[in-house]
């Protein structure tokens, strides 16, 4: 598909991320996770599982589109059990290619249905809201735009942070827009921002960095950017966009697991996927990353506003899979970097 060539995927890179020790993949209490998560946001939670006894946990870390695409290629011969993506498109594109089985077990259930697959073939572990941050010492509250559009009004022209569009979570909310607002919509938008002369920066990292040292007073980010860039000490403030009557709320994503189809170890991959949302790895989830918690129970980090806070995107995200390629013919045909 499109979306897995657009990024760059080589399978012998893939293949080259992680050396599986001699024999490993040949035992029984084993669970093999291709995980396309930064690890000091996974290997928290790998961590606690391995103590837990009984099987042994590999994990393969890399780009979550070269994983997809390396368990493309192994089809019916998976070396993996569970996959875990940094977004839900991801997830959903290797759903729609037969990559996933379905496990609905009562831990499955108990997420929102907009945040997992339908037949669970892929569920939601954690979450994250698009949000607009901003530099305190730049700019009062009162003046910070409330919704992602007015970023293209001319007085903010060349100042505004965001990060690539080849990052997953920019491609993600652009195929949200186009389902919610249409085509025509989304291009306008989209070719509005290029002209006010939007700053895109290699990722989130770099744009909350940027925001914080006062080199913009505006960046667009995923809500966890934000907390860390406080935690640092830098002056900055959040607005969640969009609420309100008129408002089309704020886009929320989700970093999710599946369960790959032919998984050697398919009780070891079930039991994984029903840990990821125990409240031990929900509440790991939240402090380590400042992320939501997405079951029932689990409280969001102090300062965190909470999932229930505010007002969502009405996108459910097992239809942007199907969007991706429409989506970055539009952001190809508008030449946003």
């Amino acid at each position: 598909m499109r979306w897995l060539r657009w990024a760059g995927i080589l399978l012998a890179a893939a293949l080259a991320l992680v050396t599986v020790p001699a024999g490993v993949l040949g035992q029984s209490r084993e669970l093999v996770i291709y995980s396309g998560r930064g690890e000091p946001l996974i290997q928290p939670v790998v961590q606690a599982y391995r103590q837990r006894g009984g099987v042994n946990v590999v994990v393969r870390s890399g780009p979550a589109a070269q994983l997809a695409n390396a368990i493309l290629e192994e089809g019916s011969s998976p070396r993996g059990d569970v996959f875990i993506a940094n977004d839900a498109a991801t997830l959903e594109v290797l759903r729609l290619r037969g990559a996933l089985q379905a496990y609905l077990s009562e831990r499955v259930r108990q997420i929102p249905a907009a945040l997992r697959a339908g037949d669970g073939a892929w569920v939601g572990v954690s979450g994250r809201g698009r949000v607009i941050m901003y530099n305190t010492r730049l700019l009062a509250e009162r003046d910070v735009p409330k919704s992602i559009f007015d970023l293209a009004d001319p007085r903010w022209r060349g100042k505004v942070a965001v990060a690539t569009t080849r990052n997953e979570s920019v491609v993600a909310h652009i195929a949200a827009l186009r389902l919610l607002k249409g085509e025509d919509f989304t291009r306008s938008f989209l070719r509005r921002l290029k002209e006010n002369q939007v700053r895109t920066l290699p990722g989130h990292t770099q744009v909350r960095q940027a925001v914080g040292k006062g080199e913009f007073p505006l960046g667009f980010v995923n809500h966890y950017y934000y907390h860390l860039e406080r935690q640092a000490g830098s002056p900055v403030a959040v607005v969640y966009p969009d609420q309100g009557t008129s408002g089309i709320g704020a886009m929320v994503n989700v970093a999710g697991a599946g369960i790959i189809k032919g998984a050697r170890h398919l009780s070891e991959a079930r039991a994984f996927v029903d840990y990821l949302l125990s409240p031990t790895a929900q509440n790991l989830f939240a402090r380590t990353n400042f992320e939501y918690p997405l079951i029932p129970g689990v409280a969001t980090v102090a300062g965190v506003r909470p999932l229930d806070g505010f007002k969502w995107m009405p996108v459910s995200l097992d239809r942007i899979g199907a969007e991706l390629d429409k989506t970055l013919r539009l952001i190809e045909d508008v030449g946003l970097d």
